[in-house]
């Protein structure tokens, strides 16, 4: 077998092969390296080792719960209001998540991670802002760099500029995967003990730093990974109208050009996420005629208790206080003063399901970071999470992989798979378009982010974004062209094939839960509907190979909070 896998590319042979070298996947391997030196580890990444990932770089905060937060309250606050959670979460494994907050810290330091301290040594952490029920310790702007230097220090390889694309199954067990070089083109076998997928979740909006590929996520599924909660993610957020930046923490003084609060008129109470009350509003206001909107810095507060100590949505406060108060110095005609903004939706998915030791539903494959996050519907998600929830769920995975893999045998690769999915990537070459690919993600973004297919969709939109999709799936090898020996091209052909793929699923989803409920929002069925859909919707592939969605009960009676209706 070996000699006719050399045939067909370059063998890799390991034990744990980590998919994604962000910070979940360099803490992975960090923590199995620690507790199983012995282990052979390799890390495969699309960009540069050290570089990538939803790391620190967006805000370097990290949530933790500090030793005088209430985990009781912070817990059923995410159950009731976040909107993440709105009773969907598992709520046993979301307080195993969050009840070792300060120690995972600890723990995260000794490995590597680098956090501010107070002078008596102790972590320097705060509230971002009054009434927030979790605490927020700063960490090092590199913080990913210590454990990204010890993972090799301590003898894992890294395949880096390295595009992973599938899952090696055998009788349903994960036994590796397949990638390619994005330089040269080489075709790479791995073979692996277990599998971890440590990628990002998929956020179909082309935008800035949010568009992330489906391709992990849907080799997770065509694995045989059960996805949950896969229509729990579409949020909107302010940017300046003319630039698109992103401004955070700013839409509870966005106000009308009649000079009305939109937070305030709508009844918004949800000041740290923009909810559906508010993004309905705005979008009122302007059919109304009452546009622009605007931003008026003048409204922020001038102060905090934090008294200019720690990060306010990425921002140090006392950096903060001083650009209000120049900005109120330069009277209220100046454009710098209220800018117009506008929304823009991320339509995105975090539904790989895995257990509180990250363990999926296949075999020998684990699943870290983002990717999982609402599959494992712990619900908890705040501002500060995703260095967190990377972390967090890294070492816990770490550890679980560490006790285990001694006692999996290295299994054998299906040949024919292998062949497969090779001509299935580089196929892409014969394609007879006239477009780049990045032309059919555009599209897909603009057409999931308009508000009929989004906020306000439909059955009526669901079913026409569903049957378009359909119709692009049909057209795509006609559509779109990779021009030869183009490694970056080829991806993208593969992601836009993945996006179409992975969209399908999520309207599926859409569709099935006649409700708005959190994150998921329809325009047809405005009100939550606990009676009948306090329920998860669970999404396997069928014998076929076409997603099967079904509902799952939540077992409530293990489970502290109820809604109002279980009782009945």
């Amino acid at each position: 077998m070996q000699n006719e896998l050399n045939n067909i590319g370059k063998v890799f042979t390991t034990d744990v092969l980590i998919v994604g070298a962000g910070l979940a996947g360099v803490v992975t391997a960090t923590k199995i390296q620690e507790l199983n030196p012995s282990a052979k580890i390799l890390l495969i990444e699309k960009g540069y080792y050290g570089y990538t990932g939803d790391s620190t770089k967006a805000g370097h905060g990290i949530v933790m719960m500090a030793p005088e937060d209430d985990l009781d309250i912070f817990c059923e606050e995410q159950v009731k209001q976040n909107q993440h959670g709105t009773y969907l979460n598992d709520q046993e494994y979301m307080i195993e998540y969050q009840k070792d907050g300060y120690t995972y810290l600890q723990e995260l330091e000794r490995l590597g991670g680098v956090f501010s301290h107070n002078e008596d040594g102790s972590f320097h952490y705060h509230k971002e802002f009054d009434g927030k029920l979790v605490s927020s310790a700063n960490l090092d702007l590199d913080f990913m760099t210590g454990f990204a230097h010890k993972v090799i220090e301590n003898g894992a390889r890294v395949l880096e500029r390295t595009y992973f694309t599938d899952i090696l199954t055998n009788n349903g067990k994960a036994v590796g995967a397949v990638a390619f070089n994005i330089d040269t083109l080489e075709f790479y076998i791995i073979r692996a003990k277990a599998v971890v997928m440590a990628a990002a979740d998929f956020s179909a909006t082309a935008k800035d730093m949010f568009f992330t590929p489906a391709t992990a996520l849907y080799a997770a599924y065509e694995a045989g990974g059960q996805l949950r909660n896969v229509e729990q993610l579409l949020q909107y957020d302010l940017c300046i109208r003319n630039t698109g930046n992103y401004i955070y923490g700013m839409h509870w003084v966005v106000f009308n050009r009649l000079g009305e609060n939109i937070f305030e008129k709508y009844g918004c109470t949800d000041f740290e996420d923009i909810g559906v009350d508010f993004i309905r509003g705005a979008l009122k206001e302007v059919a109304d005629g009452n546009g622009p909107l605007y931003a008026d810095y003048s409204k922020l507060p001038a102060t905090s208790t934090t008294e200019g100590e720690g990060f306010n949505q990425g921002i140090l406060m006392k950096k903060r206080v001083a650009m209000n108060k120049f900005i109120r110095s330069l009277g209220d005609e100046n454009v710098l003063t209220k800018p117009e903004v506008s929304l823009f939706a991320r339509v995105a998915t975090r539904p790989l399901r895995a257990d509180i030791d990250g363990k999926t539903t296949v075999e020998n494959m684990w699943g870290v970071g983002f990717i999982t996050m609402c599959g494992t519907a712990h619900g908890s998600w705040v501002h500060g999470d995703g260095v967190g929830n990377a972390g967090r769920t890294a070492l816990r995975a770490g550890k679980n992989i560490a006790e285990e893999i001694d006692r999996i045998e290295l299994d054998d690769i299906n040949i024919d798979q292998v062949k497969a999915f090779k001509s299935r990537i580089f196929d892409a070459f014969n394609y007879k378009g006239d477009q780049l690919p990045y032309k059919v993600i555009h599209y897909l973004s603009r057409l999931i982010s308009d508000p009929k297919n989004s906020v306000n969709k439909t059955e009526d939109t669901i079913d026409a974004v569903l049957a378009e999709l359909t119709a692009m799936r049909e057209q795509l090898e006609a559509t779109i062209y990779v021009p030869e020996g183009d490694g970056h091209h080829l991806f993208k052909a593969l992601e836009s094939r993945r996006m179409i793929d992975m969209l399908e699923i999520m309207y599926l989803t859409y569709k099935e839960r006649k409700e708005t409920r959190g994150y998921h929002v329809r325009g047809d069925y405005t009100d939550r509907d606990d009676a009948v859909y306090t329920k998860w919707i669970v999404v396997d592939k069928g014998e076929d190979g076409r997603p099967v969605v079904s509902y799952e009960r939540i077992p409530f009676e293990r489970y502290k909070w109820k809604p109002e209706v279980w009782a009945k």
